[in-house]
């Protein structure tokens, strides 16, 4: 069975200070999201727990703000119907920010069609852009809804290769740090549509999940260099444990 984004929560759930072993663990992570630049398309893709940095990701961008005395937002296109408020509730108390505050600095826009999604991104995306200033969009399992049986083959392609080259170029024009998600299905189909995106996208990594393992194999980088995360996550009983060491 596939972990849901609020099933990491007991790793969050006590103070870094109790946390022990987590406690380097999370620093690691958190000093591998801080390498995601404003000017960088970003694709993860595989289990939920892509899904789940997104939202770290939205977390850590607010805190940076907040560290630099400034103020912002985020905006999460969310194409996977996946937002988990309390799972930014709980990231935040980790990291020390009011939940309630951090919730309220997310812009969340929901489709239910591919239709819907192309019309979010390529016309209401830019509007709010120039309007609140951000400067991270997170857009959730980007590839879900042109799987649909009723769109033809031929039309989720040429559509999804227009949005995704229209990312392409909004990342580019307004300086953003634009991360994409997208969650592992057995459909052939949104293989070959991802595989427009791993073509643009300035970052790309796989996310595999296992039970309690996560390994993060980092495919594509600026750098040219490839690397592998894995995380340990202990059994929620007993005291959360993050292993968490890079090969490149």
């Amino acid at each position: 069975m596939q972990k849901t984004p609020a099933s990491y929560l007991p790793l969050l759930q006590q103070p870094i200070s109790d946390l022990g072993p987590l406690s380097s663990g999370i620093e690691e992570l958190e000093k591998l999201f801080r390498q995601l630049k404003q000017g960088h398309l970003v694709f993860f893709h595989g289990s939920m727990f892509s899904h789940v940095l997104s939202e770290f990701v939205c977390v850590l961008s607010l805190l940076r703000h907040v560290e630099e005395g400034s103020d912002s937002s985020v905006i999460f296109v969310d194409g996977g119907n996946i937002f988990d408020p309390y799972l930014i509730s709980e990231v935040a108390r980790f990291f020390g920010l009011d939940a309630e505050e951090t919730l309220k600095k997310i812009w969340v826009s929901r489709a239910f069609t591919a239709y819907q999604l192309t019309a979010l991104i390529t016309e209401r995306l830019p509007e709010v852009l120039e309007r609140e200033g951000s400067r991270l969009v997170v857009v959730s399992d980007i590839a879900a809804l042109y799987c649909d049986p009723d769109i033809g083959m031929l039309e989720a392609k040429t559509t999804f290769n227009r949005i995704t080259l229209f990312l392409w170029n909004l990342v580019r024009e307004n300086n953003l740090l634009l991360v994409t998600t997208s969650l592992s299905s057995g459909g052939g189909r949104k293989q070959r549509l991802e595989q427009y995106l791993q073509g643009r996208a300035d970052i790309s990594a796989k996310v595999e999940a296992g039970n309690p393992h996560v390994k993060i194999i980092l495919e594509k980088h600026l750098s040219n260099s490839t690397a592998t995360v894995n995380l340990s996550f202990s059994e929620p009983s007993s005291q959360p444990l993050l292993e968490d060491f890079m090969e490149v």
